[in-house]
């Protein structure tokens, strides 16, 4: 029978632990952390929770609640739990977030991306109709797939060494996966249409160089 109670006795030293980690985790000071109990009706200073962390002060099911709601939403359950356990949760919670906000990023990136090919696409056409000469170079962006700075990213990583073969081998193997499964990775400059126009624009391919291609990073 009293082994059954012994889980429940360092509860406190766990909360004060765990408390620490969270608002740690969060980059809240103890500072902001009793300001926001203080919202939330309880009066709490910066030295309230200093002795609750320290293990001097317990806390209240209802300032336990509070606290949680304070640290953005954390479970009641991971304040209480054994300290070295929620560590490693905090951790894989941040882990995930950053990812997910990376992604984020990374889908905003490439939307972004996607729209100024179609800008570099509309601006060389219009140039090619007043008659200007259109060459490779002024379109090359249009060739280069969003996928690809994914693909270089990752090679980069993984064969610094040998950086420049890889990323062709890669990227070669990548895209022709996308093209095998029907999907085209490039767009075709034939396969614009006018806005006043049913029809197709004359389609038209960028002359060569006879220099090394080059990318305007402008």
């Amino acid at each position: 029978m009293g082994d059954r109670g012994d889980r429940f006795k360092g509860i406190d030293q766990h909360i004060a632990a765990n408390l620490r980690t969270y608002r740690e985790a969060e980059n809240i000071s103890q500072e902001d952390l009793a300001q926001r109990m203080a919202d939330r009706g309880f009066g709490f200073s910066q030295a309230t929770i200093w002795k609750i962390e320290s293990g001097q002060r317990p806390v209240k099911a209802s300032e336990l609640i509070a606290l949680a709601d304070s640290l953005g939403g954390a479970a009641i359950a991971s304040l209480t739990g054994e300290p070295g356990t929620t560590r490693y949760l905090v951790r894989l919670d941040q882990a995930n977030h950053r990812a997910y906000e990376a992604y984020t990023a990374l889908k905003e990136a490439a939307e972004a991306y996607l729209e100024a090919q179609l800008n570099v696409l509309f601006a060389a056409q219009t140039a090619h109709d007043a008659g200007l000469t259109v060459t490779e170079r002024h379109a090359t962006w249009l060739t280069t797939p969003p996928e690809e700075a994914v693909i270089e990213t990752r090679a980069q990583r993984a064969h610094e060494a040998d950086y420049e073969d890889q990323v062709n081998a890669d990227l070669n193997q990548v895209l022709d996966a996308l093209r095998s499964s029907g999907y085209k990775p490039v767009l075709e400059i034939g396969a614009i249409t006018s806005s006043s126009a049913s029809e197709p624009l004359a389609a038209w391919t960028p002359e060569q160089q006879s220099s090394t291609t080059e990318r305007l990073d402008q």
